[in-house]
């Protein structure tokens, strides 16, 4: 059925690439002014009412012709195919090495006519500055503009001024993090001038797989002001490395402690019951320590470097800057590694990548695996998956995966591969599924005196340059997962004489898209190249995910049967199945954040505008504030403090105190302020900062408590709670109390605020 519908899919591409090749000669024929005044005229046409998929054809035809001209390259028909089907928002797989990064121009090209703007995501910040310094040079002699939205260095920060002209180029290249931070800084900002960012239009990401798949189990988080920091991660620690087999319990990436582990936990903490609210933080601190110590391996998810804790992004092995897990996480990992804890800090602003690309107007993307995962990409974005065909049929060789009982007979037989290769000048890639892997061929190499590459997280500075001579005659490089995506690796005459690239994957990986990928690095464009994996019962996902029998084959030297090799092969099964519903569950948690998280930004953006009537939502406001109050009936003394704290700070001896009296003394207070700024021309901005840092401050409170109950709500499972109902029900609660906090906070800011005039007419708000 997906054969079926993917023929049918290229059956209607292939009637656009009819008209795209139609208008070649025509534009071949063009003097180079006229074809970059094809950009102008095709602004006018799409102005006046013509649609972009009517100017397609020509627009295609048109930088088709312009890369041939700056670059010297010029799209294959089935690279406009791709183009064609990024521009219909689908998803177009394309092996490697097809030339990604030129099909991409072409949609971008077109959907930039509209003056929206667009944006092409890339997995690292290498490419993305690679990619738009080279193609950039053919829109811009087209007449568009190019944004570069990540720094050459990492560290480095941009200004707002920088940005915004960055986000107001017609094309954009950047990082799918840097993007998605700065849309949660934008939405963080207190005037319209300081935001930086349009509205979201069309996105192509690169390595969609990477984007929309294995980065979306975990949101992404602002943090800010730190938290007091706490003494019980030592401790917890401490009493972690107690514990003994028994004590825990471990299976599908959770861990906890089983009843003799809560026992030795009450006696070592001196408590009753661990699981009364009294000791809610030290039962959060054992859990963080508990999957700090079982669940987070160091050089698999985390390597140390310069006495910090840095995280691996496990799909391409690369460090991931500036980000921290939550909620104690990271704190526990560093005391773990003997290193002091770093300060715990707020969450401020977070979103998922499920809810930050669905805002889209229209997306697509690229990938060279990815159609086994088309249904899940389907229901989570909405988005179709295209197979592509290659210019060149492929010519590699995937050889049948070879199965071992121990780690030692899997190196042995791969290293007699790779040494047999290296004698006749065979270049060989060996993937590993961890940094550790790659040190222990590494030193076996040295010892044999065979120069290579190791390219791994520690190294990642040299990636594009280790990965392009990884084809070069005798070359050996040893690299995790799929490092050095993006980049093609180019054979000589003399090494395709040879075979080609060797590509040797060692342990199953976590899913068939990284195998995928591994084997693609050998055999583009019809080169010639051969790939071979080698299993054991030791690898960590058979080790974790595979059936408790196999453990019974760990003597035997090659595993042949076949009913052994499936149930090694179901383990990745079970990992991408257990991948799955952790994606599924960030998007479950994220259905009620994500509605919160629309209201506060759409109500956020039309402050910055100023859409909205002050006096009537004041109105509102004050009437909503004392009807509360007024709900417990409230003293004489508690009334006078009301007013202290939210009206004025004075107290009229005359006052009736009645629920009618408050109130006309809170419009009569109202009224006085507006007037007294309106007379000074500040009333419209006044209200806006006053509004805004009260609903900020109640929405920051309210997505670190949304993080902090995300990472607890799942101990409520062991009393038998649905925890997803359980988390909504919870949210729910935390938002109508965020919004009354909002409310009272917004009258004391109106009533209390006073304004303190600065030099060349600004002023400053001073907050109660």
């Amino acid at each position: 059925m997906a054969s079926l519908l993917n023929k049918l899919s290229l059956r209607q591409l292939n009637k656009v690439l009819k008209k795209v090749n139609s208008y070649s000669d025509k534009m071949k024929a063009m003097s180079d002014e006229t074809l970059k005044h094809q950009t102008v005229l095709f602004k006018r046409r799409y102005m006046k009412g013509e649609s972009l998929d009517h100017l397609l054809p020509e627009a295609f035809a048109t930088i088709r012709e312009a890369s041939r001209r700056v670059l010297g390259m010029y799209a294959y028909d089935v690279q406009v195919l791709a183009g064609i089907a990024l521009h219909k928002g689908k998803i177009a797989e394309m092996k490697t090495g097809e030339g990604k990064t030129l099909v991409a121009t072409m949609p971008l090209y077109l959907n930039a006519i509209t003056g929206k703007g667009v944006i092409l995501i890339t997995s690292n910040g290498y490419l993305a500055r690679r990619d738009a310094l080279e193609m950039g040079q053919v829109y811009k002699w087209l007449g568009l503009t190019v944004g570069i939205g990540v720094k050459e260095d990492a560290k480095e920060s941009m200004d707002t001024d920088e940005k915004k002209k960055i986000y107001h180029s017609d094309i954009v290249y950047t990082t799918h993090s840097a993007l998605t931070f700065d849309y949660l800084l934008d939405n963080l900002c207190i005037n319209k001038e300081d935001k930086c960012m349009r509205d979201f239009y069309f996105v192509v990401i690169d390595e969609v797989d990477s984007v929309l798949l294995d980065a979306a189990n975990m949101p992404l988080v602002i943090s800010g002001a730190p938290r007091v920091q706490s003494n019980l991660y030592k401790s917890t620690d401490y009493f972690v490395g107690t514990l003994e087999e028994g004590d825990y319990e471990e299976e599908d990436r959770q861990v906890w402690l089983t009843p003799r582990g809560i026992t030795k936990a009450e006696q070592f903490f001196g408590v009753n019951n661990l699981y009364t609210k009294d000791y809610y933080e030290v039962l959060r601190h054992i859990n963080v320590a508990l999957k700090a110590h079982f669940l987070f391996k160091r050089d698999e998810q985390y390597v140390v470097k310069d006495n910090k804790i840095m995280l691996l992004d496990k799909s391409s092995g690369r460090m991931v800057e500036n980000t921290k897990l939550k909620c104690g996480q990271h704190q526990a990992i560093e005391v773990k590694e003997g290193l002091n804890p770093s300060s715990e800090t707020r969450a401020m602003a977070s979103i998922t990548y499920q809810a930050f690309f669905n805002m889209f107007e229209k997306k697509s993307g690229m990938s060279g695996s990815v159609i086994e995962d088309r249904k899940e990409i389907k229901a989570v974005y909405d988005i179709d998956v295209v197979e592509i065909p290659t210019h060149i049929p492929i010519a590699r060789i995937d050889l049948k995966d070879s199965y071992y009982g121990s780690f030692e007979e899997q190196f042995e037989a791969s290293m007699k591969w790779l040494i047999r290769a290296h004698e006749k000048k065979q270049p060989v890639l060996v993937v590993t599924s961890s940094i550790e892997m790659s040190y222990i061929y590494s030193r076996v190499l040295l010892n044999h005196h065979i120069a290579h590459n190791v390219l791994n997280a520690y190294n990642v500075a040299k990636e594009a340059e280790i990965i392009k001579n990884a084809g070069q005659l005798g070359a050996v490089t040893i690299a995790t997962a799929i490092a050095g995506r993006g980049t093609d690796i180019k054979l000589s005459d003399e090494v395709k004489q040879l075979g080609g690239l060797l590509v040797l994957g060692i342990g199953r990986m976590e899913n068939q898209r990284l195998e995928k990928q591994a084997r693609g690095r050998a055999g583009r464009q019809g080169d010639p190249g051969t790939s071979k994996f080698f299993v054991s019962l030791d690898d960590e996902i058979i080790k974790e995910y595979g059936a408790p029998s196999l453990k019974s084959y760990k003597n035997v030297k090659e595993i042949t049967k076949k009913h052994i090799t499936k149930m090694m092969d179901q383990a990745q099964k079970n990992y991408e199945i257990s991948a799955y519903r952790s994606r599924n569950r960030t998007l479950e948690f994220d259905s009620s954040t994500s509605a919160q998280r629309t209201i506060i930004y759409t109500l956020r953006n039309r402050l910055l505008n100023d859409e909205i009537d002050y006096d009537e939502l004041m109105n509102f406001i004050i009437k909503e504030n004392i009807e509360d109050f007024f709900i417990a009936d409230p003293t004489k003394d508690e009334m006078q403090r009301f007013i202290l704290s939210h009206i004025e700070y004075h107290i009229d001896d005359t006052l009736s105190y009645k629920k009618e009296g408050l109130l006309q003394l809170a419009k009569e207070r109202f009224l006085s302020k507006k007037k007294e700024l309106e007379e000074s021309n500040r009333y419209n901005q006044f209200m806006r900062i006053a509004i805004l840092n009260a609903l900020d401050n109640a929405w920051i409170e309210q997505v670190d408590y949304l993080e902090q109950l995300r990472a607890t709500i799942g101990l409520r499972r062991y009393s038998q709670k649905n925890i997803i109902f359980e988390y909504h029900q919870e949210a729910y609660r935390a938002f109508e109390k965020m919004m009354d906090h909002a409310k009272k906070n917004i009258m004391k800011n109106v009533m209390l605020s006073s304004i303190v005039e600065e030099e060349k007419g600004t002023f400053t708000v001073m907050l109660p």
